[in-house]
């Protein structure tokens, strides 16, 4: 299997955010947010200071392998508000990139291809350059281009506003068009169906933390709104909102602009400039949102998110829930063997 594919590209933003490493333990009535990603035949988890993915292996064994979690940024980054989101971000695509690569390795292994480990760290490196490169092309080079190609070649679109709402529009055909694109791979799907798995165990643990009986799990739904899924929904929602009052500043500073927009050669850096503050904002709106989650004016930015978690999840196997499950109860008991008492 190549190091690089559409699974490690969909890895960058396809995962449950989790809260911040060091956060305090569990108290009565609150549970701790457990985050978590699906790999090849296996499922991630990642816990306060522990992480753990959990394999399917072609022996039907399950194999786990647990990680002590060290964060790349110092703490105050990883506890700001509206900064420790990118951060966060970051922190958690390495860790699902060492665990997808570990996963590879067990797929290669089963298949009874040789796994070399020479030059690992450049390969990693470079796969994950290739994947940041061509996430920031497809999702948000390519919709701004694409406006531009309307309003130059097909039809005139007057305002930034106009400009910005049609932006946010082509990044959700982007986005449903490449996870429905990969989603007819079928070891995608598999995978899909892992990431089921992780969001019906975390709704189960969530639901009783003392329940964990695979048909009790099986019960609860596929869906989760604290899935990366949900992120990337609301982050294109709220860069309409970021990027229409940054181009209108722009504009009345004397900035070049077109129709009310910043010329190509401003408007495409500044997206990426942007992005760390998209990401923050995203982030404490997602994590707002799932503690005010049965409160009724929140619910349809929800349902919004989770919405395109269809897409991105199917309905799992009692199999697959076991590999979930196994993958949580290893963070769990690391995490509890370590808490303070």
């Amino acid at each position: 299997m190549l190091r690089f594919s559409p699974l490690q590209l969909h890895a960058i933003w396809c995962s449950t955010l989790s809260a911040p490493a060091g956060e305090k333990a569990e108290t009565p009535g609150k549970l701790y947010p457990y985050g978590g990603q699906a790999v090849i035949e296996g499922v991630l988890m990642k816990g306060r200071e522990h992480a753990a993915v959990a394999l399917r292996r072609k022996s039907g064994d399950i194999q786990v392998v647990d990680k002590q979690l060290r964060s790349r940024f110092p703490r105050w980054l990883t506890r700001a508000p509206f900064v420790r989101g990118f951060f966060l971000l970051w922190d958690m695509m390495g860790l699902g990139m060492w665990a997808l690569n570990h996963s590879q390795d067990a797929y290669m292994e089963d298949a009874g291809e040789k796994v070399e480990h020479k030059g690992t760290n450049w390969i990693f490196v470079i796969t994950a350059i290739i994947g940041v490169v061509l996430a920031l092309a497809i999702f948000k080079l390519l919709p701004t281009f694409l406006v531009d190609v309307i309003d130059t070649r097909i039809i005139p679109v007057a305002g930034a506003g106009l400009r910005n709402t049609l932006e946010g529009i082509l990044k959700f055909g982007v986005f449903v068009g490449y996870v429905t694109a990969i989603g007819l791979m079928p070891d995608i799907r598999r995978v899909f169906m892992y990431h089921g798995a992780e969001h019906t165990v975390i709704n189960a643990y969530e639901d009783d933390p003392a329940r964990h009986d695979t048909d009790f799990v099986a019960r609860h739904s596929r869906l989760h709104p604290r899935c990366g899924t949900s992120f990337i929904a609301i982050l294109i929602v709220i860069s309409v909102i970021i990027y229409y009052f940054i181009d209108r500043w722009l504009v009345e500073l004397g900035v070049p602009a077109a129709g009310q927009w910043p010329v190509w050669w401003v408007r495409w850096p500044l997206r990426i400039l942007l992005i760390p503050l998209l990401a923050g904002v995203s982030y404490e709106v997602l994590k707002g949102a799932f503690a005010l989650r049965k409160t009724v004016i929140i619910l349809p930015l929800i349902y919004f998110g989770m919405l395109f978690q269809i897409l991105t999840t199917r309905r799992p196997t009692h199999d697959q829930i076991e590999v979930a499950q196994a993958s949580l109860d290893a963070v769990r008991s690391r995490e509890e063997s370590t808490a303070p008492t």
